[in-house]
């Protein structure tokens, strides 16, 4: 057969015949490579301060190569039907009772451990996880792919089982199209669904690399931009004999394919590149031990070859426990992180950790997936109604959580419902006024962690790089005069957002319009290159609506007080863009910036701290406030309204019996509207003539 890296046909399997199934074979190689790719996460995850390895990307491909063949098959042999119900019951029994079983631990421990400001999102996870939407939860509630910390979530993991649970779902459709389209065209049904599988890659492939352009953090979790993972998988197990390099050739060629999964942590850092087409680095190296694999199976390969060593212990030990081991290790160690108050792991932790972790996968192993998957399989009756109960049961207590702890938000007062004698808010900074010391702050810190300001559920509030372009999104209040005496807008990401409960209170008692433009993370600066990002973008859309809509104020934040110490600042390319409102006839109002903090104020005072020990360091505040600076470009106005918020050695995070922030660095609706009066007496003394 010439001198070429395929296999000749002394050592090749027949060819398959035009109609024919995908091979039945076992292949001892690659359950060792699971057990491969899993250590890789979780040595990464507690050694390598939370680099990507790579593990999950060769968890998803192998999971497409056994199900495409698998479903193939079946769909083959059967005439075009697959078993659903067999086939749902297999998986149930596969992959329900541990995950169940770790959801379940995982949500009594977390509430335990996390601050009731935090039970919400963790009951909201719990459920998904459950149910296998885990991926888009985050993805809904903007929490990306992020390094192991005590504020990380301990079903974060969950996403790519996600991912798996709903190609799994899908993916006997697209076997039984194949099958179909096979007999309607004549054509063998491995080659149909190759091509069927080949389609559905690239348009995966494609979205994965528009979406890492537009938002990497969604793009990172999406099932969309995920399958060309499973598809390339699938079309190597299509591939079947053909996947296959000459003697001469297996050894070199598997163990750079090894080279290729092990480095991928150590050269790339995955959460920022994973799933473009850097992740082809560690699947070409999948491809390349399949390949190197002899005709029969890894474990009768040579001795020094990678795929022999990889049919052996200790590999196909951690591949038999794998999927327990990746279930515990992570909520162990977001949990560890919080019980010893550390963001980062240590050696020692990590060694910990570990060991707990492969403790609980044995455990699990042995007492919960062996028994389960070793009883008679009498029918599929049993095991879906016993996923029915487990999915319905804990599906129902977690939304009923959900709906407790949403009663309790709403049953919280607001500020205009209040005595104002016992929670004067920022009033009480005007000095005069006793704060009584009996009176329980307000809001309680589970409604505090959930406060937003309301245009947050207008629907009309972009996200930083959502894919939508420089598109700026208007929100109107619903409470809008019909003859305005004039139109404020409020724009320029969620520091200047903040302000919108006050805003409504003055607009309101002035007759004005009132109008938001809100990009997440997005402040005013000058749109010199659309192109590097949608906030350049939307920059441009900004003054392009301003000129349309002709408001006759403008208001944003006009500095950025940082949490790392460094000094308060105007954001680069900002007064050029003030410059270009401005010259588009609008007045322009700017606040100076508030502070920032590390942790969640809301979480903070549920764990039992105080005003002081809550707050804010003001260090970062410069002497004089930079809007001062003659510099600037000539009628900015401006307000500083820092004394009520921050004192000489700290910025309190309850001030008059009223909560300041809700996280790290956003004012809570109550206390901004308690500043409305003080707002509206600066506005008066600096912009009279908008009275």
């Amino acid at each position: 057969m010439g001198t070429g890296l395929l296999r000749s046909t002394e050592d090749s399997p027949p060819a398959p015949a035009p109609w024919s199934a995908p091979e039945r074979r076992y292949r001892p190689e690659l359950h060792g490579l699971r057990g491969l790719a899993i250590l890789g996460v979780v040595l990464f995850h507690l050694f390598g301060a939370g680099r990507i390895s790579g593990g999950i990307d060769i968890f998803l491909a192998i999971s497409g190569f056994l199900f495409t063949s698998m479903l193939l098959r079946e769909a083959v042999e059967n005439r075009g039907t697959i078993r659903i119900g067999q086939y749902v019951a297999r998986l149930a029994r596969r992959l329900l009772p541990a995950a169940a079983l770790v959801i379940a631990a995982t949500t009594l421990a977390g509430l335990w451990l996390m601050p009731e400001t935090r039970h919400g999102q963790l009951l909201a996870e719990a459920r998904a996880s459950l149910l296998y939407f885990e991926n888009v939860e985050l993805t809904t509630s903007q929490l990306g792919y992020d390094a192991a910390g005590p504020d990380s979530s301990p079903f974060q993991h969950f996403w790519s089982l996600s991912v798996q649970g709903q190609f799994y779902l899908v993916w006997p459709a697209v076997a039984l199209l194949a099958v179909l389209l096979a007999r309607r065209l004549h054509r063998g049904p491995i080659l149909v669904m190759g091509v069927l599988v080949g389609v559905i890659m690239a348009a995966s492939f494609g979205y994965a690399v528009y979406m890492g352009e537009a938002n990497q953090d969604a793009a990172y979790l999406m099932t969309r931009t995920r399958v060309w993972e499973l598809c390339f998988g699938g079309l190597l197990a299509l591939c079947g004999a053909r996947l296959s390099v000459r003697q001469p050739w297996r050894a070199p060629l598997g163990w750079a394919g090894v080279a290729l999964i092990v480095s991928t942590g150590f050269v790339f850092n995955g959460a920022e590149v994973f799933p473009g087409p850097w992740a082809l680095w560690p699947l070409l190296g999948l491809a390349l031990v399949l390949a190197s694999a002899g005709p029969s199976g890894g474990a009768a390969d040579t001795a020094n070859s990678a795929t022999r060593v990889l049919s052996r212990q200790p590999f196909t030990w951690v591949g038999d426990h794998a999927y327990a081991l990746y279930l515990w290790h992570w909520p162990l160690l977001v949990f560890f992180l919080q019980l010893n108050d550390e963001s980062v792991l240590d050696a020692s932790g990590a060694v910990v950790v570990l060991g707990a972790s492969l403790v609980l996968a044995v455990a699990t192993h042995s007492l919960v997936e062996k028994p389960i998957n070793a009883r008679p399989r009498t029918g599929s009756r049993d095991p879906l109604r016993i996923a029915a109960v487990t999915l319905l049961l804990g599906g129902s207590l977690t939304s009923y959580g959900l709906h407790q702890i949403d009663l309790e938000s709403t049953g919280s007062p607001s500020l205009a419902d209040l005595d104002r004698d016992d929670h004067p808010g920022a009033l009480s900074t005007l000095g005069g006024i006793d704060v009584p010391d009996d009176v329980e702050f307000v809001p309680d810190p589970q409604t505090l962690s959930q406060t937003r300001p309301d245009y947050y559920g207008w629907d009309c509030r972009r996200e930083n790089n959502d894919g939508a372009g420089g598109e700026v999104l208007i929100c109107e209040d619903p409470g809008q005069p019909t003859d305005p005496e004039l139109t404020v807008l409020i724009t320029g990401g969620s520091h200047a957002g903040q302000w919108h409960h006050a805003w409504r209170i003055i607009a309101a008692e002035n007759n004005w319009e009132l109008l938001i433009a809100d990009m997440s993370g997005c402040v005013l600066a000058e749109p010199t290159d659309p192109q590097e990002s949608e906030c350049h973008e939307w920059n441009q859309g900004l003054l392009d609506l301003i000129e349309t809509r002709g408001p006759d104020l403008v208001f944003s934040a006009g500095t950025r007080v940082p949490n790392d110490d460094s000094e308060e600042n105007i954001p680069d390319g900002a007064p050029a863009q003030w410059q270009a409102i401005m010259d588009r006839g609008a007045d322009l109002l700017l606040m100076r910036g508030t502070p920032r903090g590390e942790d969640s104020v809301a979480d903070c005072l549920a764990e039992g701290g105080d005003g002081t020990s809550c707050g804010m360091d003001p260090v970062s505040y410069q002497q004089q406030n930079p809007l001062a600076d003659p510099e600037l470009p000539a009628g900015i106005y401006s307000v500083d309204l820092t004394e009520h918020l921050c004192e000489a050695e700290v910025c309190p995070a309850v001030i008059g019996n009223i909560a300041v922030y809700y996280d790290h660095s956003h004012l809570s609706n109550h206390y901004v509207e308690s500043l409305a009066p003080i707002l509206d007496a600066e506005l008066r003394q600096e912009m009279p003539h908008l009275f």
